[in-house]
């Protein structure tokens, strides 16, 4: 349609995380409603819920403690597949793997949609189900934005996509929310599980693994890649077999991101799966209100995320502020306005190592951790009350503030030696015919006769490529 190919990677991306980590508040918004322990129907701006004691209700003598687990089940599926996944990444298609990934755990919430009711065996396993595919689509697509990121446009682009995960809050909790209440308990079960299957089949029908392989860009756009992109290598077993482990894991830059990733594991984890159980235990609130009230703060860090990543972008392009130095900024700013952080943490495994930025995401993915430990935390600690959730947000944001001081300490945004890999060109250049002196053979290939003098064939006849005068030409 005319649309640059790489804003339909970016938009496309931004909807595939819009789902997926949507899969996270669909489910403890339904656990809210479902379980007997919650006391949740306080009249707020919404009405009781209206399916209560109807065929499409649904009410499980589980405990809060066992929902939480469910999500400390998906946070350890996660972190198994972290690494795997970003190892993977530099071996086969990047796409496929974030594509296949959307449709599994999709297909997931289908079998919870009619088989949860029936054991909590159920849940803890399709969790962890979910956990292990969804573990790939972060460092799958650190390559994709690699090859479809130009270094002029990387945070904007990296920034909208990734926007996706945040708003994935709003969008979920708002829809669950209210279908959850006035259509059937698993409505947000049944919607988000076909939105995935459908965006997984778009997303593989469309999407490319680098600019190179795009059979229908067009010249102005292959110009910005040439002259801006990464240039990274295309997914194989021989640039899997060059990982440089020993590198990797002697960075300081690489160790502080992993520092930093799982402090914001933690910070998500605890927006997406306690503070609606927060609103539940303290005000009491039900389930439609939960997911109205919920649904906002989400909106303003999506839309810092992009205007952040617009402003950096402009600053680093006109060298008022140098990448690193950018970097730094947005985490440190991003302890207040966590938006603004991400035009850090999630852009700077591209910056540090473009040809293996899926390793890198997958390696500080394993910062997941922190998403495990905070449920973990939560389920221990929580209490019916004010008290126990003012500890849980003071360690949470204790944490954060001393992962921000680590980074602007010991991060970079340099792309690091031992990441450089060969160029690949997106165009093909004019074809140079080469012929050896004194011969009437034309290749495309670069030869020397023994006389050491390279020709090439243009339009107005063969010509040395140095600059040797005739008579230097006839003495040879």
């Amino acid at each position: 349609m005319g649309c640059p190919k790489r804003f339909t990677v970016s938009f496309l991306a931004f909807l595939g995380f819009l789902i997926l980590f949507g899969f996270r508040t669909v489910i403890t918004i339904i656990m809210i409603y479902v379980i007997k322990d919650n006391d949740n129907n306080k009249a707020t701006l919404f009405k009781e819920c209206t399916i209560n004691g109807t065929v499409f209700d649904l009410q499980l003598d589980w405990s809060v403690a066992t929902s939480q687990y469910f999500n400390t089940a998906y946070f350890m599926g996660q972190v198994i597949f972290q690494l795997p996944g970003g190892i993977l990444a530099v071996r086969f298609s990047p796409t496929k793997l974030f594509g296949g990934a959307i449709f599994i755990s999709g297909g997931c919430f289908w079998v919870l949609a009619f088989l949860m009711k029936y054991s909590p065996a159920v849940v803890f396993v399709t969790r962890f189900i979910q956990g292990l595919v969804e573990g790939i689509c972060l460092p799958s697509m650190g390559s994709v934005m690699s090859a479809w990121a130009p270094k002029s446009e990387r945070t904007r682009i990296v920034g909208f996509s990734y926007s996706g995960i945040y708003l994935s809050i709003t969008v979920a909790s708002m829809i669950t929310g209210t279908t959850t209440c006035y259509v059937s308990w698993n409505a947000g079960f049944l919607i988000y599980g076909s939105f995935s299957i459908i965006l997984s089949l778009f997303w593989l029908c469309t999407i490319y693994d680098s600019p190179t392989l795009h059979p229908s860009m067009d010249e102005k756009e292959k110009d910005i890649f040439e002259k801006d992109g990464s240039h990274v290598k295309i997914a194989s077993a021989a640039v899997a077999r060059n990982i440089p482990w020993i590198q990797i894991f002697l960075s300081p830059p690489v160790w502080v991101l992993f520092l930093v990733n799982f402090t914001r594991s933690w910070v998500l984890a605890t927006m997406m799966t306690e503070i609606p159980q927060y609103f539940a235990d303290v005000f009491q609130l039900n389930v439609a209100s939960i997911g109205f009230l919920t649904g906002f703060p989400p909106i303003l860090l999506s839309v810092s995320m992009i205007i952040s990543g617009i402003l950096f972008d402009k600053l680093i392009k006109r060298e008022k502020i140098s990448v690193t130095f950018g970097r730094k900024l947005a985490i440190s700013i991003g302890e207040g306005l966590a938006g603004l952080g991400t035009a850090a943490y999630l852009v700077n495994p591209v910056d540090l190592a473009p040809q293996y930025s899926s390793v890198l995401v997958g390696l500080v993915r394993l910062g997941l951790l922190g998403a495990v430990t905070s449920t973990a935390m939560a389920g221990a600690i929580r209490q019916k009350n004010a008290q126990s959730w003012t500890r849980i947000l003071v360690i949470t944001g204790s944490i954060h503030l001393f992962s921000v001081i680590c980074f602007a300490i010991f991060g970079s945004g340099k792309e690091q030696e031992w990441a450089k890999s060969g160029y690949t060109r997106i165009k093909t250049p004019e074809k140079e015919y080469i012929r050896t002196y004194g011969s009437t053979s034309e290749t495309p290939q670069v030869e020397t006769d023994t006389s050491g003098i390279k020709y090439k064939n243009d339009q107005k006849g063969h010509e040395p490529i140095l600059n040797i005068s005739k008579q230097q030409l006839q003495s040879k």
